[in-house]
């Protein structure tokens, strides 16, 4: 079993980085390592340590963010290959790694290698051309 570094918040502002195990995609998923995570606005109140949903948290939750490179596809993804550069919105991206559907993924351009990536306002606009 593969391991990898996830923010766990356990509630009353109290987070640790645990090791847990790497997810495999599924058919029809992506997984993704990660190369960092926007703090959105929602997530606030986690760090804060405020009641936010129910704590803990999954491993690697609250973040939806995140950017990266991706490292697998399970079967019927056709799309994306590993090495694609792209942003994606999930639910457990303070960590190494996090799964996401191909619809949840955006291709990065090239200039976007070199350079730390804003996460949330990208993320942000994805959410709103979806809807």
């Amino acid at each position: 079993m593969s391991t990898m570094r996830s923010a766990v918040f356990d509630g009353d502002g109290r987070v640790r980085v645990a090791r847990t195990s790497r997810p495999e995609p599924a058919n029809g998923e992506v997984r993704v390592r990660l190369h960092g995570c926007g703090v959105c606005a929602s997530n606030l109140p986690v760090w804060a340590g405020r009641p936010w949903f129910e704590s803990p948290f999954d491993p690697g939750a609250p973040g939806h963010e995140g950017w990266g490179e991706v490292e697998a596809v399970g079967e019927d993804v056709h799309e994306w290959r590993p090495g694609d550069r792209v942003a994606l919105l999930s639910g457990r991206a303070y960590a190494e790694y996090d799964i996401a559907r191909p619809e949840s993924l955006a291709r990065l351009p090239s200039i976007a290698a070199s350079r730390a990536l804003p996460g949330e306002p990208l993320a942000c606009a994805m959410n709103i051309w979806r809807r």
